[in-house]
């Protein structure tokens, strides 16, 4: 039988779907590159706002027309959305022939093989106490990249996440494992390892009984081969000195993280349940900046949270202002069902969220390009993911996290192979990317 893959929402769930692919390659099933060449699909989910349920369900509701139409026999769905209402969806989607939660989806084959015998299978279990989504994985990922999931699960319980009641409880997996894997990557090729998890600066906590990001970087550091090693999803509560002090003095971890603030006013932090003032943040930014040399800062902020006023959305107007991130996420606040801030009171107006959201987009907006053209004449080492066109080459530099912001056009009658590193004289910004030629090329 064929089998096409739709992987939606987060990087931690194209990595579950990397290792489902490997499963059923290996147990004979024939992995497919679209839904027109397949016999079954498999849809792993998202289940975490409301924007992330509606493309999961409109998804498989497309699907399912294949169905209809007689060019698919089977639709099975994985994942946070399937975890959350598995029963439900069972029971309102006739056309899924197997629904799985987060922690069984290593039981894909098993799921194929009784759906194929005309079974429709529900398996939704709790999620595990321990680390156990792992397993070797097709990668995804354009050549040269790869993304290392060392948590799962989250013990924070922010007032708006619905994220630990359906992942469950903070995980670790051992740094053994994870030194193991990572060497495995980079023996395939792989120059960048991405660090994800909920919150992987809590790494090693719930195993160790204390925070050992360090410890981690340091161990996987030692890889021969390995050129770049990303931070991303580090909660700013988390983030203590021993943590700065190593990534610093890590070459291959490069001075680029991804630190999702969330807001800036201390009232609307301490609503959120986010375990620290505004004053804490201003420090923490200021005592990164002022240790890690050309660090790049990526983050995510909402707006609309319960409460919020017109003086604490000013205060996070002015602190993005000030503290000019390269790069910004914004999301509107949508209450989740089963979460703290789902029923509390004084809610902020549609209309008025909306307006929020589009100032500190036009904010950042500006604010990424400033930074670009800052890197206008600099010479950096480009990532190359692939080729656009006969001189036109698509890449990153470190200041780029994959899937999340620009790219790096690369201009070149060089032949450039994909998954290898170049040095690039950057020349121009077009809109969130930016511009360069090969450094022996440029005039």
């Amino acid at each position: 039988m064929r089998v096409g893959f739709i992987s939606l929402g987060c990087s931690k769930n194209r990595v579950d779907t990397e290792i489902m692919m490997a499963l059923i390659k290996d147990s004979g099933y024939k992995v497919v590159d679209s839904l027109e060449k397949a016999d079954a699909a498999i849809v792993n989910t998202c289940g975490f706002i409301d924007d992330a349920k509606e493309e999961s369900i409109n998804t498989i509701i497309e699907i399912g027309k294949l169905k209809e139409k007689g060019l698919l026999k089977y639709i099975v769905a994985s994942g946070c959305l399937t975890q959350r209402y598995g029963n439900q969806l069972a029971d309102i989607m006739p056309e899924l022939d197997g629904v799985l939660g987060i922690s069984p989806f290593a039981s894909i084959v098993d799921v194929l093989d009784k759906v194929q015998r005309g079974e429709k299978v529900v398996l939704i279990k709790e999620p595990p106490a321990i680390f156990i989504e792992k397993g070797p994985r097709i990668l995804t990922t354009p050549p040269g990249s790869a993304y290392l999931k060392i948590t799962e699960g989250c013990n924070n319980r922010c007032a708006y996440c619905a994220i630990p009641s359906i992942k469950g409880v903070l995980r670790s997996r051992p740094v053994n494992e994870l030194v193991t894997e990572a060497g495995e990557l980079v023996g395939r090729g792989v120059k960048e390892l991405v660090i994800i998890g909920q919150d992987t600066a809590v790494y090693g906590k719930d195993l160790y009984g204390e925070y050992c990001l360090p410890e981690l970087l340091e161990e996987i550091s030692q890889i021969e081969g390995l050129m770049w090693i990303r931070l991303m999803y580090l909660h700013p509560a988390h983030i203590n000195q021993r943590m700065i002090d190593a990534i610093a003095g890590n070459s291959k971890v490069i001075p680029y993280l991804d630190i999702p603030i969330q807001h800036a006013s201390s009232k609307i932090l301490r609503a959120m349940k986010r375990g620290h003032s505004f004053g804490y943040l201003k420090g923490l930014i200021d005592n990164l900046r002022n240790n890690i040399k050309d660090l790049v800062l990526r983050t995510t902020v909402m707006v609309g949270f319960p409460g919020e006023e017109d003086g604490d959305f000013k205060q996070l107007y002015d602190f993005v202002a000030e503290t000019e991130f390269d790069w910004l996420g914004v999301f509107a606040f949508n209450p989740e069902e089963g979460t703290p801030a789902a029923s509390m009171g004084d809610p902020v107006q549609e209309d008025t969220k909306t307006e929020r959201r589009e100032k500190i987009l036009a904010l950042q907006k500006r604010i990424t390009r400033k930074k670009n053209i800052t890197r206008i004449n600099k010479k950096q080492k480009i990532l190359i993911s692939s080729r656009l066109s006969k001189n036109l080459y698509i890449g990153r530099g470190y200041y780029q996290a994959p899937e999340v912001d620009g790219v790096t056009l690369v201009k070149t009658g060089t032949q450039l192979a994909a998954g290898k590193i170049a040095d690039v004289f950057l020349k121009g910004v077009r809109g969130y990317d930016v511009i360069g030629e090969l450094d022996d090329e440029h005039t």
